[in-house]
């Protein structure tokens, strides 16, 4: 077993004694374990004390390794200069595949070089530098944009690799295919190698440089918190392996200009295109639209829309938008859809743009280890564990996973609708009645909701909202605190739906289910289910997700909990454990109408975008002496959401979603 393939082993049981070239063997092959392993400092101290024993090239080889590995390209070359005039075949080809490292910011010229020297040890049968060869290249061609021909090089070295034994920098290049998809902007891709390149054994402690390229794909995928907690231990790694790693004070300047400081992006300056964004330096992110990675187009398409008349950057929103299509992130997707937004000057304009801004990534299907890491989610909550590496873990589980596709609506509402969009502190409306849309300005929303909210606590007739056009039945696109106003209390009957994409034809229907969470003061279920019949499903996460699955109303009396950041870890309490908004969307076929007597849980949306089409639940706490005599009500509605909602629109119920009547 080679140095490289089992470094920790060969560390333990290598012995620098006996003849002159028994201890040169053993202090090369120590060098090379401990570089592997990230202890630089002792591979290069083993490599120099190696030198000076023999004065043998191939410690120059291992040392001019360990410069440019530490970002030391001045003494790297120096070694090879040294090196070179004394190296005859394979090792000459090993010299020449470290220069060829060297000209990876000179893609053209690296990939010459390297493709020569790639030729000259497949000739030798040098597997191990063959790899590093081939991982060159491919990091050259990303460099050139030449993805398909990165992918390439790194899955054969990764073949090579597994070949000889040496799993670990086998793993590595599959973590290095991660990035090559994150360039080509396939988030849930790259995500899912990094994870599994991890554990197909990518020690993250003595290749730090992993876990640079992971935040850089958390930050790709809007989550800068998230990216953040992850440059910290990259931080202190790469500071003991002595690397200097140049993404690494990039990415954190990313971090602080996503959280609004753009103090240390200006200061670093240079070519990274987002910090000449904030620098103001349109023109040359302009320049940027038309090649690139998607993320590099998009804010070209951003910088054009900066620097153009309202026309020009309207249309430059929408190409920054087309680039993004198979980019699924919230960067810089809402700078784009934000920026047009501003502009909208027509009720259509505003409509169409609000639709777009207010667009979310889509859940993630049903996928098994996503259901492994919400058990083991639960039993963390349940024995006291670490909950909130847990809830790390669910989420980057979930990036990894492509996207369920996106419902597409049938037919926009034919009903009168108001749309709301909030927008630089400006909430505006947009209504459509009869085909005709006017624009609307709302002063004070915040204060129109409590009043409304203090109104329908206190049993009080609640003020009307002026803007709802006057029909018996509307659509309603909330934004903002609107999302927490008790909307059927206003009107006669009212859709509340997310976005327009929401709306979605009758069906119907199908069996009904119940199921009762623990610690209830008043339980509804037993009276209801006799009256309705259908099936009383027990508690458990397990069961309650089978019983969910396909029905046609399911009724879930529970206490809810809202998650004040990720709305997909808010959940209701059953026997076993939390049911999060995760565990909704691993349900492939959701319940056509959903009733959730409980206190606000967060959950409706994520109901909604599983493809629930009605969901009839109560942004105020339910007092439990009215809960049996409010449901009975809705039941006895149900046919047609929107009036099961209205009829106990005092307790704080809406209709969410499309709640016409269920088709005969």
């Amino acid at each position: 077993m080679s140095a490289s393939a089992d470094p920790r082993t060969t560390i333990a049981t290598t012995d620098v004694r006996g003849t002159k070239a028994e201890r040169a063997d053993a202090l090369h092959d120590l060098s090379i374990a401990h570089v592997e392993l990230g202890h630089l400092d002792v591979g290069a101290r083993l490599a120099r004390r190696g030198l000076r024993l023999t004065g043998e090239a191939r410690f120059r080889l291992t040392l001019a390794w360990i410069d440019l590995d530490r970002g030391r390209r001045k003494q790297s070359l120096h070694h090879l200069d040294l090196a070179t005039p004394h190296l005859r075949g394979r090792e000459l080809a090993r010299a020449r595949c470290l220069r060829g490292l060297h000209l990876c910011a000179e893609p053209r010229l690296a990939i010459g070089e390297l493709t020569a020297v790639i030729r000259q040890l497949r000739r030798y049968g040098d597997e191990r530098w063959l790899a590093n060869a081939l991982v060159g290249r491919g990091i050259a061609r990303c460099n050139a944009t030449q993805l398909a021909r990165a992918e390439a090089d790194f899955a054969a070295a990764q073949t090579v690799l597994h070949a000889i034994g040496e799993p670990g920098r086998a793993a590595m290049c599959l973590h290095n295919r991660g990035f090559v998809a994150l360039l080509a902007g396939d988030l849930p891709l790259a995500l899912r190698r990094y994870e599994d390149a991890a554990k197909a054994g990518l020690d993250s402690a003595s290749r730090p440089e992993a876990l640079v390229d992971r935040a850089e794909a958390l930050l790709a995928a809007g989550l800068t918190a998230e990216a953040r907690r992850v440059l910290e231990p990259a931080e202190r790694l790469l500071k003991r392996c002595g690397r200097e790693v140049s993404e690494l004070a990039v990415l954190s300047a990313r971090c602080a200009l996503r959280d609004g400081d753009p103090g240390p992006a200006l200061r670093l300056g240079g070519a990274d295109v987002e910090f000449m964004l904030a620098a103001g330096k349109l023109d040359a992110v302009a320049a940027h639209r038309f090649h690139g990675p998607a993320q590099t187009r998009a804010l070209g398409w951003l910088a054009q829309a900066r620097r153009s008349d309202r026309r020009g950057a309207l249309a430059a929103c929408r190409a920054g938008l087309r680039v993004l299509d198979e980019h699924h992130g919230d960067w810089p997707r809402r700078e784009l859809t934000g920026h047009a937004l501003g502009l909208a000057r027509t009720a259509r304009e505003v409509l169409h743009w609000s639709e777009q801004h207010r667009r979310t990534s889509p859940l993630p299907p049903p996928n098994t280890k996503l259901a492994r890491a919400l058990t083991a989610l639960r039993q963390a909550r349940a024995l006291g564990g670490q909950v909130e590496a847990l809830e790390r873990d669910v989420r980057r589980t979930a990036l990894a996973t492509r996207p369920r596709r996106l419902q597409k609506t049938a037919a926009a509402p034919d009903l009168p609708l108001i749309s709301f969009s909030l927008h630089s502190g400006l909430m505006r409306a947009v209504t459509v009645v009869g085909g005709r849309a006017r624009l609307h300005t709302l002063p004070d929303p915040d204060q129109l909701v409590q009043e409304s909210r203090l109104a329908l606590a206190a049993g009080r007739r609640v003020p009307m909202f002026d803007l709802l056009p006057d029909a018996e039945e509307i659509v309603v696109v909330p934004d903002g605190v609107l999302h927490h106003m008790p909307w059927a209390a206003h009107t006669n009957l009212v859709h509340v739906i997310p976005s327009l994409r929401h709306w979605h034809p009758p069906s119907r229907g199908g069996r009904r289910v119940w199921i009762t969470g623990p610690q209830l003061h008043h339980d509804e279920v037993p009276s209801l289910q006799q009256k309705h019949g259908g099936h009383i499903i027990e508690s458990t996460v397990d069961a309650t997700l089978r019983g969910l699955e396909g029905a046609g109303i399911a009724h879930i009396a529970a206490h809810g909990h809202v998650h004040p950041e990720n709305p997909l870890f808010s959940h209701l309490e059953l026997a076993d454990g939390p049911l999060y908004g995760y565990d909704i969307a691993r349900i492939a076929h959701p319940p056509e109408i959903v009733v959730l007597s409980a206190c606000e849980s967060g959950l409706a949306r994520t109901f909604l975008d599983a493809g629930t089409r009605a969901v009839i639940a109560s942004v105020l706490p339910v007092p439990d002496a009215q809960v049996g005599e409010a449901m009975a009500e809705v039941h006895r509605l149900i046919g047609h959401p929107a009036r099961a909602a209205r009829a106990v629109a005092h307790l704080g119920f809406s209709c969410y979603g499309t709640g016409t009547r269920v088709a005969a």
